[in-house]
């Protein structure tokens, strides 16, 4: 059914008023409304540098090449980003100079058969790996040289002047970027991995009371649970990306030494590359208890029971497991590797040996008895041992007074 002329009316109204809406918001709060503004003044800014650069250094008449190399490597995110593009820009823009000018030269004044060709050739040179993403624009570049400047294209004075305004461009803006508000990104990281630990551990809890309410899986919960725990899974990913994110914004960045907060390296790397683990398995956990739920209405007189003992002893682990979740959203340096700390899921990890043991006494080998919900309580566990393993680095074992775990 096609949307209604007041649908998009507001529609169209809502997209009209986004930018001042932006503008809004970027004022009000720091965030990536703000960061967003910043980031096009910083590059409008390195634009206009770049132009009256290249007009009084290199007195070109049109140097456009110039503020376009600034504003590419100003729009990228990281500092890092912009000092490592800045090398393949080069050579991108540089690649597509030099291939106006050799097929100008071939081709002479038929500007069309020009086009076609540094349209298909600098394609084909695109793909070269030294470009990386990038490789696109050689063909664009000498497209536009072509295009703008024809037959003029094949004066090799004019190609160096070319080649000049390219390194007077990448050098405004990676200067520009590194020295005007250089982007970090460690808060936005910190915020991010927070707000997601801290959703999984209040998805254990209500799971965990559940369980123990009705010593059952319920079919409904079972599935809101399930949708809860994919999303939670995707968010805890995009999570682990702002952290790469802030890792990298510190790179070569001149703000680095006055941060006082520690760097995402030491810190939240390990916190969010654990939490991303945990987040899968209890993903996994949740389609344990999907399907045992599926398998009890499916059939009332056979159910998947689970064993009240294990039920009992299984919602204590998951408080456990939010516990230490909660522990990682308070202070993500308790996975440090140079932490000096008991990791956080010390205490799931110790009860986690002894349902090991309970389970291992009630096996169908130990007592000749074949329980129909035994596979849902082997998938359980199994999802639960991989979290706390993720989050301690140690596997439970039935006997801690050895040297190690088992």
């Amino acid at each position: 059914m096609a949307p209604s002329p007041r649908t998009l009316a507001r529609r169209a109204r809502r997209q009209v008023l986004r930018p001042a809406r932006l503008l809004a918001r970027a004022g009000r709060a720091s965030g990536p409304e703000r960061e967003a503004v910043i980031q096009a003044a910083k590059a409008a800014g390195a634009a206009g540098a770049a132009w009256l650069l290249a007009r009084w250094v290199l007195h070109a008449p049109q140097p456009f090449l110039a503020p376009y190399a600034a504003v590419f490597l100003v729009v990228q995110v990281t500092v890092y980003r912009s000092v490592r593009d800045a090398g393949q820009q080069l050579a991108v823009v540089a690649t597509g100079v030099l291939l106006a000018l050799g097929v100008t030269v071939l081709t002479g004044s038929v500007v069309v058969l020009g086009l076609v060709l540094v349209v298909l050739v600098g394609l084909l040179l695109g793909r070269l790996r030294v470009f990386g993403e990038h490789g696109q624009w050689v063909a664009v570049t000498a497209l536009i040289l072509v295009g703008q400047s024809g037959p003029a294209a094949s004066s090799p004075v004019e190609a160096l002047v070319r080649l000049a305004e390219i390194g007077v461009g990448a050098a405004v803006g990676v200067v520009v970027n590194m020295l005007v508000l250089p982007p970090v990104y460690q808060r936005d990281a910190s915020a991010a991995l927070a707000g997601v630990t801290a959703r999984i551990a209040d998805l254990l809890r209500g799971m965990a009371a559940s369980l123990r309410e009705d010593q059952e899986a319920r079919s409904d919960l079972a599935h809101d649970w399930r949708q809860r725990a994919r999303g939670l899974d995707g968010e805890a990913r995009r999570a682990r990306d702002s952290v790469a994110w802030a890792r990298e914004s510190l790179r070569l960045n001149p703000l680095r030494r006055r941060l006082r907060t520690p760097s995402p390296t030491a810190v939240l790397v390990p916190a969010a590359d654990a939490v991303v683990e945990v987040a899968a398995h209890v993903h996994d956990l949740c389609e344990a208890v999907v399907d045992a739920a599926e398998e009890a209405a499916e059939d009332e007189q056979d159910q998947a029971e689970l064993d009240p003992l294990f039920v009992g002893s299984f919602a204590d682990l998951l408080d456990h497991l939010a516990d230490a979740l909660e522990e990682i959203r308070d202070d993500p340096g308790a996975l440090s590797p140079h932490s000096d700390r008991h990791p956080p899921g010390s205490a799931a990890l110790e009860l986690m040996s002894a349902v090991h043991r309970d389970a291992t006494q009630r096996l169908p080998g130990a007592s000749g008895e074949v329980r129909a919900g035994w596979s849902v309580e082997g998938a359980l566990l199994n999802a639960a041992q991989r979290a706390v393993v993720d989050l301690t680095g140690r596997r439970p074992g039935r006997d801690r007074t050895g040297d190690g775990p088992e």
